[in-house]
């Protein structure tokens, strides 16, 4: 089984469908899956399916597929997370029999939830490769919004002992003062940083999602977003509303000792 997935999202959003894509490998082992999107996000989900190949969506020939049909595709099923029908109408018109068109906002519920039914399966058990064998707790003090990140990751910074910032595209500018500051990493470097931390604190952010997903002891900084359909999952995350300092050193990732 050949498997198409049109996906063009941001970090958060994909981990957030990842649970689906787990699904439908689950339902078929040995399917292989083409990933079109943004590579660079797309590249987290060679940890978790069969990633046969990965493409860009801006580029030839799948752009085209935004208004027209292309060259036949010798794909057995696609899915597309789009609203709109018209990628998935070309695709439809450029051989693939098999496409399942569904929205990828939820009207209602969790959004993982939702992305997991669109295709008809059951979400799988959440992921546990946390293996931490450092001391080291990273603070990722960005997101893609600012009204979104949380201003008091440099105060945490001086409270918590061995703390490490991941530092992203949108975080540049950030003072990290003495502490180490780790950037110009990949989403797969990031992710082997993740699986053996002691601890994660982060805003509402792709990397946050990414650390909850993983399951690393992660504290998830929340504020003008609605948790209930955005809030990052894995089995130990801890969702704060616009804290104070004191509350997030209270929290059970900051408790957390490696296993």
């Amino acid at each position: 089984m050949k498997i198409l997935i049109i996906r063009a999202c941001a970090v958060g959003d994909f981990v957030l469908n990842l649970p689906a894509l787990r699904a439908l490998q689950s339902c078929d082992p040995r399917a292989d899956f083409t990933l079109v999107g943004y590579p660079a996000t797309l590249d987290l989900a060679r940890d978790f399916i069969n990633v046969q190949a990965i493409h860009s969506i801006d580029l030839h020939p799948w752009s085209r597929l935004f208004y027209e049909p292309i060259e036949p595709l010798a794909f057995d099923r696609a899915i597309v997370w789009m609203k709109d029908p018209v990628f998935a109408g070309n695709l439809r018109r450029s051989g693939v029999a098999d496409v399942l068109r569904a929205d990828p906002f939820p009207h209602h519920g969790h959004a993982a939830s939702h992305l997991v039914q669109t295709v008809g399966l059951a979400a799988p058990e959440l992921p546990d490769v946390w293996h931490p064998d450092t001391t080291r707790i990273l603070l990722h003090p960005g997101s893609g919004s600012p009204k979104k990140n949380w201003p008091h990751f440099p105060e945490l910074a001086e409270r918590v002992s061995d703390a490490a910032f991941l530092i992203g595209p949108a975080e540049q500018n950030f003072d990290s003062g003495r502490h180490p500051r780790l950037d110009n990493l990949t989403l797969r470097e990031v992710s082997a940083l993740l699986k053996t931390c002691r601890a994660f604190i982060g805003n509402d952010s792709g990397v946050t999602h990414l650390s909850a997903y993983l399951g690393c002891a992660t504290t998830a900084i929340f504020g003008p977003t609605d948790p209930g359909i955005w809030g990052p999952i894995g089995r130990r995350v801890r969702i704060l509303d616009w804290p104070t300092v004191d509350e997030v050193l209270t929290t059970p990732a900051l408790r957390a000792t490696p296993r």
